[in-house]
């Protein structure tokens, strides 16, 4: 499953629409349980686990794309 998917899915927002540079402000869906939802399904899907450093500095798509590859994620 893409990024773009999970993103898609957990916020209710069109695939076209999840470009890196999309941030939690421009979503109106994205609060705190919702931020927590995406996390899960990062992990699970990527099979990767975050720091809670690393779960706070995701604000953007882009952080989450930085943050899986940083993990050795295969996007």
């Amino acid at each position: 499953m893409s990024l773009e998917k999970i993103f898609s899915e957990v916020f209710g927002l069109p695939e076209a629409s999840i470009v890196d540079s999309l941030t939690l402000k421009e979503i109106p869906t994205w609060d705190s349980l919702a931020h927590m939802m995406l996390i899960m399904r990062l992990e699970e899907t990527y099979r990767v686990e975050f720091t809670g450093d690393e779960i706070a500095d995701i604000r953007c798509v882009g952080d989450a794309r930085s943050a899986l590859l940083a993990h050795g994620a295969t996007l």
